[in-house]
């Protein structure tokens, strides 16, 4: 039919551009039905150009694991009210098989571990591609935790890989083929993790217990080094329930105590939200009790589904999500914006009905990567 082009005999200037707005698994699709647009889409100019257009509009990721049949679920969404044409809602389900632990997404890529097996992936949730590493020899008595990072330096990616038994080395590995080998690095401070921690400007953070004390740990990922870190003054990690989130606000992260909550006001609405931020260029912390009006009456339903706060995203916004869906397999997100004062939600669909009370990991500043297509 005349008037009609064909995607092929666009210039290669408006094929990227069109590239450049499809979402990951759009892209994994084309890479399939073109070796042209294959070759395009895993050069390094267009990776980084995709990812650093992402970067711009950072995305919610939510992880679970189905239950009828054990799998791994993906939900994201952005968080601006008019996404771009890659954006909005994607819900992704893998053909990873198990029970897996989650760490927080680096750049696109998630790390993961089954909890019966110890097995050890990469996973770009955007496709659903996937790379195995080598097996970490652990007996049933030991659980392995894991950390991803970045070497902005070098331009890789690196697993740091501890088990519960203080006795036993911590492992390194360099992401690349999925053949590397792990590596031993020295520790001079013996310790054990106890969660999922941060990673910020080229340092993982995270809570370990250090001679039966709970302390904050630091990983630099392009030197292999550890560094404790003081606790603030009159905070003492052994008493509740301390995390570790992104706080982009003060240049740094927030550490909360979840088995506080909220302290709500005698006008019962009002709610102070008390977190202690640490910034990574004075090295110091600051206490942050945040004020935020009108919270019991717009999150209504915060005692059933027990909303966390989970970081900022952006420069105002404070992100509550709950620990578990809902009985329809959906859940939703409450938005605050400190400067506005306003409220906003995101529902999301994750699971099906029949889902009820399955946990659900959030984390925020999640992007969108052509890494391993």
């Amino acid at each position: 039919m005349e008037g009609i082009t064909s995607f092929e005999n666009l210039p290669e200037e408006l094929k990227r551009e069109i590239l450049l707005r499809m979402s990951p698994n759009s892209l994994v699709t084309c890479s399939r039905v073109s070796k042209k647009l294959a070759s395009m889409i895993r050069t390094k100019s267009f990776k980084e150009l995709y990812l650093s257009r992402s970067m711009r509009c950072p995305r919610v990721l939510f992880a679970a694991n189905g239950t009828i049949t054990p799998h791994v679920l993906f939900t994201s969404f952005q968080e601006k009210e008019k996404p771009l044409l890659s954006s909005g809602e994607q819900r992704i389900i893998t053909s990873l098989q198990g029970e897996f632990l989650f760490s927080p997404p680096v750049r696109g890529l998630i790390c993961l571990v089954e909890r019966e097996s110890a097995r050890i992936v990469i996973c770009n949730p955007g496709t659903t591609k996937f790379l195995a590493l080598p097996i970490v020899e652990a007996d049933e008595t030991t659980r392995i935790i894991t950390h991803l990072g970045y070497d902005e330096q070098k331009d890789v990616f690196k697993v740091l890989c501890t088990r519960t038994k203080p006795e036993t080395p911590h492992l390194v590995l360099t992401v690349g083929s999925g053949k590397e080998p792990w590596r031993e690095i020295v520790c001079k401070f013996p310790h054990t993790v106890i969660g999922a921690g941060v990673f910020y400007r080229g340092t993982l953070y995270y809570l370990a217990a250090f001679h039966s004390k709970s302390i904050i740990m630091t990983f630099d990922v392009r030197s292999e080094t550890f560094m404790p870190i003081t606790s603030p003054d009159g905070v003492d990690l052994n008493q509740g329930s301390w995390r570790l989130v992104n706080y982009s606000q003060q240049g740094g992260f927030a550490l909360v105590n979840e088995s506080r909550g909220f302290i709500y006001q005698s006008n019962g609405g009002d709610a102070y939200l008390e977190t202690w931020v640490w910034n990574v260029d004075t090295r110091k912390w600051s206490m942050n009790s945040i004020l935020i009006r009108k919270w019991k009456d717009y999150a209504q339903d915060n005692e059933d589904y027990d909303y966390r706060f989970r970081g900022t995203q952006g420069t105002y916004e404070l992100v509550f999500a709950p620990i578990r869906v809902k009985e329809d397999g959906s859940l939703t997100v409450i938005l605050y914006n400190t400067d506005t004062q306003a409220f906003r939600r995101s529902k999301v669909q994750m699971m099906g009905e029949g889902h009820e009370f399955r946990f659900v990991d959030t984390f925020l500043d999640h992007v969108d990567s052509t890494l391993l297509i």
